[in-house]
């Protein structure tokens, strides 16, 4: 009898602490719900205002577009810094370059040279050699890549998007006027290729035959022809910039629209994603390991921003 209830406290004593730890573990992390996210800066007075992506170990381009100056942006750099927020290289002597794109050999593709008739698709090779592998026209302006490498590219003044794939076959994905304008551009779960029109502030999917639907369009945005700059999807979710009024915006699939981040005050300011604000948030992109959106701006003064969600 003795042994029986000793071996009853063993297990009572054991089936406590097994449900103990974990609430425990939970309790040192806010009973186990993670903290609101907020806006922070990683980078301030930056120079690199354009697009952003990342390469497969999480280390972020920013491309310095500059400003229009002729026919063309001023900038000639791209950076690349570490999710800490390090300048780990300075790509130079392009030519306003824009969207950017890292495949898995560690190539970096940008857009680049545009002159308003057409522009360069430029790849930098991890040892630094420079190919241009297809000349589009119009203004190619942001990219996105597949878990196949292959490319895509919106273009901000000629109604396409091309791809390019793998193996560098430059074919046109889909014509249509609605495209006319389009610079943010990313990928769906289902490889539907979603792009933001700069214009008007309308998002489109596009599927694998180039059939074209509207998902949303976000209202009230636009000034003096700046609507949305980038976009990224995370997890079917879109989140797309207010280039000019200064707030970042969550759009799901359906078309719900809801304002994500910022106040709209022309400022960089970090706190609570609603009390934070932004000056002329521009790029975008997602970390998916890290779940951290990073984003630029637009503006001389900018800098990097970070969410972690």
């Amino acid at each position: 009898m003795k042994v029986h209830s000793k071996n009853n406290f063993v297990r009572a004593v054991w089936f406590t602490l097994v449900l103990g730890i974990p609430l425990l573990v939970s309790s040192c992390y806010g009973d186990g719900v993670d903290p609101d996210p907020e806006v922070e800066t990683m980078i301030s007075d930056f120079p690199a205002n354009g697009a952003l992506s990342l390469d497969r170990k999480g280390n972020i381009y920013i491309s310095e577009y500059g400003r229009f100056v002729d026919t063309g942006g001023s900038g000639t750099r791209i950076f690349k810094i570490s999710p800490k927020g390090r300048i780990l290289d300075t790509i130079q002597g392009l030519s306003g370059p824009l969207g950017t794109a890292t495949d898995s050999k560690g190539n970096l593709y940008v857009n680049n040279a545009n002159n308003t008739v057409n522009g360069q698709v430029l790849r930098v090779s991890p040892d630094g050699d420079r190919d241009v592998i297809a000349t589009i026209d119009g203004w190619p302006s942001s990219m996105t890549i597949d878990h196949n490498d292959n490319l895509f590219i919106s273009n901000y003044t000629a109604p396409t998007v091309h791809k390019i794939s793998a193996d560098g076959v430059v074919t046109v994905l889909a014509n249509d006027p609605r495209l006319f304008g389009g610079v943010g551009i990313d990928l769906d779960s289902k490889g539907n290729v979603i792009v933001a029109n700069f214009y008007t502030a309308d998002i489109y999917s596009i599927d694998n035959n180039g059939e074209i639907s509207l998902i949303a369009n976000i209202p009230d945005i636009v000034i003096q022809n700046f609507g949305i700059g980038y976009i990224t999807v995370v997890n079917d979710v879109i989140y797309a910039t207010g280039i000019a009024v200064n707030y970042v915006y969550k759009v799901s699939l359906d078309g719900t629209i809801e304002t994500f981040a910022g106040t709209g005050e022309n400022a960089q300011v970090d706190g609570p994603l609603l009390e934070a604000s932004f000056v002329n948030p521009n790029g975008i992109t997602f970390d998916h390991y890290s779940k951290t959106l990073y984003i630029s701006e637009y503006t001389g003064v900018g800098g990097v921003r970070k969410i972690k969600l």
